[in-house]
């Protein structure tokens, strides 16, 4: 004979025992009231901080938070959360004397817990004792010393700066110095102010040889024509002219050759001159650039040293305490009525079970007594 479900069955047979499942259920309740209300009571204070943009930043840009900047908030959980600071935290209010066997890990998770809720800019400290105004002056003290600790790592990457910009500044100033002496040595030791009147005397007295040297040639090109025409005058009435250009034509050719040899003595001296000169103002030329680049520099370093100094401290976010906490007059745990209703709910649910499995187990031997008992009787008519 197969076994089948009966649904009325079986609530006839949940209702045949319900005093006994009332009867665990009362028991498990009260099992558990009583261990709750044995149990230490403990007590949660929460200390608040705000999370304020950096002062420089826009407002609009402020209002307007990503969520990945929200994101990014979550690294001053690391700095609430820190072991160095629960551990002077620990030392501060003495708990590690109750405890002493307890690690600090252990100390952490029992008693902290550090949190920014999703989508908000504030960062919540929970501390977690037996004794409700130590808890909240633990979440308290957690709580300033994390603002403390924001405030001196954004003074030291302030300083940081600072100095860095201050050395910048330092050797900018120093190149100054250097450029500056390095301008008054070329003035002293090379003058460029008489080269000019130098290479002007020079080409006015090449123009002065120039236009002796012109007249002499022309000279020259005058008497030397005149010399071919005497030459072939067969009457000799020009004899005594023609030996007085024989004679100064040669003192002729011989000034021109030194006016020749003069004039490409001034114009290599000229040349060598204006090649002075050209070096000498390149490099005035160069050393006012650099001075100039690096005046620049100075500038730009000492307005960006001013407004560092300015802005000292309102580079990164703020952080400030919104909310010390108070003392808690309700004990986070134990939870006496929700402990009450699992109890309550669990006593329902294995009492079920177990009635389930009883209701099964009944009608499993029931049905199997039927068959013996139907060949009992047959054997009595017989």
């Amino acid at each position: 004979m197969t076994e089948s479900f009966d649904a009325y069955e079986f609530a006839s047979y949940v209702g045949r025992s319900w005093r006994s499942i009332v009867v665990t259920c009362v028991v498990a309740c009260s099992l558990t009231l009583g261990i709750s209300l044995l149990l230490p009571k403990r007590y949660t204070a929460t200390a608040r901080i705000l999370i304020e943009p950096p002062a420089g930043s826009d407002s609009r840009a402020a209002q307007a938070v990503s969520p990945i900047y929200l994101e990014s908030l979550r690294t001053y959980e690391g700095f609430a959360s820190s072991d160095s600071l629960f551990l002077s935290a620990l030392n501060q209010f003495k708990l590690r004397e109750t405890a002493p066997y307890r690690t600090v890990e252990q100390w952490k998770r029992k008693l902290l817990q550090v949190e920014i809720p999703r989508n908000t800019r504030i960062l919540e400290i929970h501390a977690t004792l037996d004794d409700a105004r130590k808890a909240r002056e633990f979440a308290f003290y957690l709580a300033q010393r994390t603002v403390a600790l924001n405030h001196d790592a954004n003074r030291s990457g302030d300083e940081e700066l600072i100095a860095d910009t201050g050395r910048q500044l330092e050797a900018y100033k120093m190149r100054l110095r250097q450029l500056e002496e390095q301008k008054r040595r070329l003035a002293v030791s090379e003058p460029s102010e008489d080269l000019p009147s130098q290479i002007q005397s020079l080409q006015d007295l090449r123009g002065d040889v120039l236009r002796d040297l012109l007249s002499t040639e022309s000279f020259i090109g005058d008497n030397t024509a005149r010399l071919k025409r005497f030459t072939n005058d067969t009457t000799g009435s020009r004899a005594a002219e023609l030996e007085s250009i024989r004679r100064e034509l040669p003192l002729s050719q011989a000034r021109a050759e030194n006016l020749r040899t003069k004039r490409a003595g001034i114009d290599r001296e000229i040349e060598t001159l204006q090649k002075r000169l050209s070096e000498r103002q390149a490099r005035k030329r160069d050393i006012d650039d650099q001075w100039s680049t690096a005046e620049k520099n100075v500038e730009a370093l000492d307005a960006r040293l001013r407004e560092t100094r300015a802005n000292a401290g309102f580079r990164g976010e703020r952080l400030s305490i919104v909310d010390p906490g108070i003392v808690p007059e309700r004990p986070s745990s134990p939870n006496v009525p929700l402990n009450v209703i699992v109890a309550l709910v669990l006593g329902v649910v294995l009492s079920g079970l177990y009635r389930t499995l009883a209701f099964h187990r009944d009608r499993r031997m029931a049905l199997h007594s039927i068959p013996r008992l139907q060949m009992t009787r047959q054997g009595h008519d017989d």
